[in-house]
């Protein structure tokens, strides 16, 4: 699979960017996998560019093979005849041969491993930055997949390049409808269920190609030791973070159901404000986030406060399969497999509700919600809720991952849910209804009676009635 999805709000951002007569440098950063080489690939396919990805090859070996890239790009084999002394002298034989009548794109990628070849290449940048390349037609693209140096070298207050940069690009994972483009041929039944799998990561999306729906990706990909997926979450870990086995345990944690600093505190036998760095520095890699009832008013301070694993690959990995490792170490998949499936099919239906709340949330404007999230206090939940600027429910929803049709019965305890909590509620709210399996008769002639009942029959269809 060889092909190109979305990134268009990214590809708009770096054209403008490279419309700008002056000098451009650009932060792209992002966890693995998320499709950033693809990205400036795209970019940079009918531009004039220098692209040169770098490793853990020591610094004399880095020098060599920029110099070779820049010669190849340049079409200048002198550049590749010189040994460079030092990173400036590099630099200037660069602006000696690359044509001055027209922008040239210099893409350095995998930026961190330079930064931790040469600790002071960051500083190098900045001084030919500040003497040389802000003033001239360049545009500089410094990309990175350690998220947590990228930051710190670029980004930070104390970075030698903080404030230099014009442009920074966070990239995210896909949103769950291009999966559709991804996966043409499959259900939304079946895409929800990959999606619990891959999430929007497009690597792994493109992994799926060789193989026949979930079950077969996850025995595949995931189960067995010989899989490409098998290793992730230790990878990720210990690529991002310096202190990967308390972060191991803690997203263990996490996966097993317990959210709550005290409560992950006393399973990891740790202070709970150790606890606080470690959480914070999963939270800055967007692996992890904190959840409040979206009602609070103070979420910052609220103590009910509850932490979840962010990437849904994760989430499966740590809260469902992590447990039964040994067995798949010994190569008894089969043992576990069917052990598995009420954990996975919890996954799912997690999954599921988190896909209902993000088409809310698309249509955030539309619908006037201010925040969308989930509301529960200690005796209910409601899986969809937006609250508009006066702090009242604009949006209440529930979700069903069930072969079962929904019926009056769970509007109905929505309705109830509601007034038994005296839950604060806009004039015109919309109460919108998930369902794997679709609804029943009835509640559709409900729906057809009821101006604020919303049946939502499919996350890629935004419902006419709310356009």
């Amino acid at each position: 699979m060889n092909i190109f999805i979305d990134r268009k709000p990214e590809l708009a951002h770096l054209q403008k960017l490279h419309n700008n007569d002056k000098g451009q440098m650009v932060i792209l950063y992002g966890r693995r996998r998320l499709g950033k080489t693809r990205l400036l690939k795209e970019f940079c396919i009918t531009r004039p560019h220098t692209y040169f990805m770098a490793d853990r090859a020591g610094e004399q070996s880095l020098k060599k093979a920029l110099a070779l890239t820049m010669a190849a790009s340049l079409k200048e084999p002198l550049l590749q005849s010189v040994d460079y002394p030092d990173w400036y002298d590099l630099f200037a034989a660069f602006d000696r041969f690359r044509p001055k009548e027209k922008k040239v794109i210099l893409i350095l990628d995998e930026y961190q491993y330079m930064c931790q070849v040469q600790p002071a290449f960051s500083s190098f940048i900045q001084k030919w930055w500040d003497e040389h390349w802000q003033h001239e037609n360049i545009m500089l693209i410094l990309c990175g997949s350690v998220t947590s140096m990228m930051y710190r070298e670029t980004m930070a207050q104390s970075a030698p390049l903080y404030g230099r940069s014009t442009g920074q690009i966070l990239l995210s994972p896909l949103v769950f409808q291009h999966l559709q483009d991804f996966l043409p041929d499959y259900s939304e039944d079946e895409l929800v269920k990959l999606y619990s799998l891959c999430g929007g990561v497009p690597r792994y999306l493109e992994l799926l190609e060789n193989y026949n729906g979930f079950n077969d990706a996850l025995e595949g990909l995931v189960l067995q030791r010989s899989g490409i997926l098998y290793q992730e979450a230790r990878y990720l870990l210990h690529e991002e973070i310096s202190s990967p086995n308390t972060c191991w345990s803690i997203l263990q944690t996490l996966g097993g159901g317990t959210g709550r600093i005290s409560e992950i505190a006393g399973k990891l036998s740790l202070p709970a404000n150790q606890l606080t760095h470690y959480i914070d520095l999963l939270r800055d890699l967007f692996l992890v986030y904190r959840e409040v009832p979206v009602l609070e008013k103070n979420p910052l301070k609220s103590k009910k406060g509850f932490y979840q694993v962010a990437d849904p690959f994760l989430r499966l990995w740590f809260g469902t399969i992590f447990p039964y490792e040994s067995f798949l170490e010994f190569g008894q998949m089969e043992t576990i497999v069917e052990r598995l499936q009420p954990k996975i099919q919890t996954h799912i239906a997690h999954c599921f509700e988190q896909l209902c709340r993000n088409y809310v949330q698309q249509q955030s404007e539309v619908l006037n919600c201010l925040k969308v999230g989930r509301q529960w206090a200690g005796n209910y939940e409601i899986d969809v809720a937006g609250i508009n600027a006066d702090f009242k429910l604009n949006v209440v929803g529930e979700c069903k991952w069930s072969r079962k049709k929904v019926g009056m019965s769970v509007y109905r305890g929505l309705l109830d849910k509601i007034a038994a909590n005296n839950l604060p509620v806009a004039p015109y709210c919309k109460y919108m209804l998930f369902s794997r399996a679709g609804f029943t008769e009835e509640l559709e002639q409900q729906e057809l009676r009821n101006d604020n009942l919303f049946l939502v029959r499919s996350l890629f269809n935004h419902s006419p009635q709310m356009s």
